[in-house]
């Protein structure tokens, strides 16, 4: 991702931090404020770009893809050609061409093998977006959603 976002994110915090916090008066708040720098700091760290996790997520579907094909071939059916796959974008497009492929042939196989073919590619899939999610940070909005104190 973009780090300029990051370090506008940063410079918000700072803002927060230099020019709201001394205003601040009441500890509803300053809880309020805490619960922002907490979002703003998760923010900050998910747009940090990360080479490991996006080879991660191609190799879920690159493997995915390879058991797909190998499916297919021990099954003696034909798969459109396409290109070995070395990074995510390239990836994801084989993804989309086998699905599509099985969407349009599916009819013509048998029950169990699109039924199979169709669990391997769920199964990259769900690997990928593991990957992914990994990297979303839980954020706590109670301390944002909690009821300012009556007085």
């Amino acid at each position: 991702m973009n780090t300029d976002l990051a370090r506008l994110i940063e410079a918000l915090r700072r803002t927060l931090n230099d020019a709201v916090a001394p205003e601040l008066s009441s500890d509803f708040a300053r809880g309020q404020l805490a619960a922002v720098h907490d979002i703003l700091g998760k923010l900050a760290g998910m747009t940090v770009w990360d080479p490991g996790a996006l080879q991660a997520q191609a190799r879920a579907l690159i493997d995915g893809n390879q058991r797909f094909a190998e499916r297919a071939a021990r099954a003696g059916v034909a798969l459109p050609a396409g290109d070995d796959a070395t990074d995510l974008d390239a990836a994801q497009a084989r993804t989309r061409a086998l699905t599509d492929w099985l969407d349009e042939q599916g009819p013509s196989l048998s029950p169990e093998l699109a039924a199979e073919l169709d669990a391997i590619l769920r199964q990259a899939l769900r690997e990928q977006l593991r990957v992914e999610r990994q990297r979303i940070p839980l954020t706590d909005f109670s301390a944002m959603t909690a009821a300012a104190p009556k007085d």
